[in-house]
């Protein structure tokens, strides 16, 4: 009987990923995440967050399929608009990433960065997604704090 394991050839694991959080930040669980992390204080009607979602993609997949998805997300919701994307060297890595905003009727504009990378990975590639997001008020105040996190990410090979 054969078995199957993980990780292994078939079944890569996935990359290692780091990011440097501020002291009054915490680690905090997403659906669907293998990390991320949030504010400590919850000072408005949004908390600042980063979350990162790794995927296994097939090896003919490329980024712009997934700046085409976010656009498509966008675009469903109220005022939603996309940036052109741009690219981005992080810890050696390439990334491509995007910028997107809608309004929400709870706490007015909402705001993400999105970082695509890839990690070649046995039958796969593994796409590697770090996302924050920022709304209300405080929105343009916690925007630098949150795209700094994202610029310390560090993805490893497996």
């Amino acid at each position: 009987m054969p078995t199957l394991a993980f990780p292994s050839e078939e079944f890569p694991a996935q990359p290692a990923v780091t990011l440097h959080i501020p002291q009054d930040w915490q680690p905090a669980h997403a659906p669907g995440a293998v990390m991320a992390a949030r504010s400590a204080s919850d000072d408005g009607d949004f908390v600042p967050n980063v979350v990162v979602r790794i995927e296994r993609r097939p090896l003919d997949f490329v980024v712009a399929d997934a700046l085409a998805e976010l656009t498509r997300f966008a675009a469903e919701r109220p005022q939603g608009t996309t940036s052109a994307p741009s690219e981005v060297e992080l810890g050696g890595r390439p990334f491509v990433g995007c910028d997107l905003s809608w309004v929400d009727g709870r706490v007015g504009t909402v705001m993400q960065t999105h970082l695509f990378g890839v990690v070649a990975s046995g039958p796969f590639l593994q796409l590697v997604q770090v996302t924050g997001s920022v709304g209300g008020a405080q929105a343009l105040r916690d925007h630098p704090i949150v795209t700094a996190i994202m610029r310390s990410v560090t993805v490893e090979a497996p």
